[in-house]
């Protein structure tokens, strides 16, 4: 039943109401929208086991993977990448990190299956303790950075021993790194730029180097110790 107010005040309140429930509705609709946003993150670690990560091709994970005080290490070289059981092709990835004194490793996505070393199939997003690292040989090296291809635009890498919070996000061939809060890389796969780049760089000789459309999420084993938490993924 519709009531009609002749008084000025009440014509302006029908004319209010009905603008006020549109936003209303456009805010519920947004809270909808962000939980089924959060909805869609999935947790790559559980903070108690190595559930869902394995050695390259699916083989045992090294013995110096470890699960410690919620954290996943490596407490020392020599036991091979770990990789996600899973392959993702558009996917956004966020985690922390942080690396001990000197300490270099990496995150490497899209990397294929197979015994090859995962670094020659899939990008790295560079973890590295850029104050100490002795042989910083140019920007495209330091934390943030896709190996040796896109030098991050600033230095947000906090010093060793403090954790880094880090975001990568691929869709539709554009990547973006983030490293505390900032976005420090944007590229787009196989533009003209990107072959520029390629051709300048160490994989120019590995020809299956970022040609999967799909791969695995790898943590890198460098020799140095390294920890990661809140490890987690929603595909695009």
């Amino acid at each position: 039943m519709r009531i009609l107010i002749k008084t000025r005040a009440g014509r302006l309140l029908m004319l209010v109401l009905p603008l006020l429930m549109a936003s209303a509705g456009c805010e519920r609709t947004g809270e909808i929208a962000a939980k089924q946003a959060d909805a869609e993150w999935v947790d790559l670690f559980d903070g108690e086991t190595l559930g869902g990560w394995t050695g390259v091709n699916g083989t045992q994970a090294g013995g110096a993977w470890q699960v410690l005080d919620g954290n996943l290490v490596l407490t020392a070289g020599g036991a091979g990448d770990l990789i996600t059981a899973e392959q993702f092709a558009d996917f956004e990835l966020a985690l922390e990190w942080k690396i001990s004194q000197g300490g270099n490793s990496g995150i490497i996505y899209r990397a294929a299956s197979g015994d090859a070393p995962v670094w020659m199939s899939g990008m790295e997003y560079q973890v590295l303790d850029n104050r100490a690292f002795p042989n910083l040989e140019k920007p495209s090296h330091s934390a943030g950075a896709v190996f040796d291809l896109y030098a991050p635009s600033a230095a947000k890498a906090k010093p060793a021993g403090q954790y880094n919070k880090t975001r990568i996000r691929l869709q539709d061939g554009r990547v973006e790194h983030w490293l505390n809060g900032t976005r420090i890389v944007s590229y787009r796969l196989w533009s003209d730029d990107w072959k520029t780049r390629f051709a300048r760089s160490k994989f120019s000789n590995y020809p299956g180097f970022a040609r999967s459309t799909r791969g695995h999420i790898a943590l890198q084993d460098h020799g140095d110790k390294v920890w990661y938490r809140k490890i987690k993924i929603r595909r695009l």
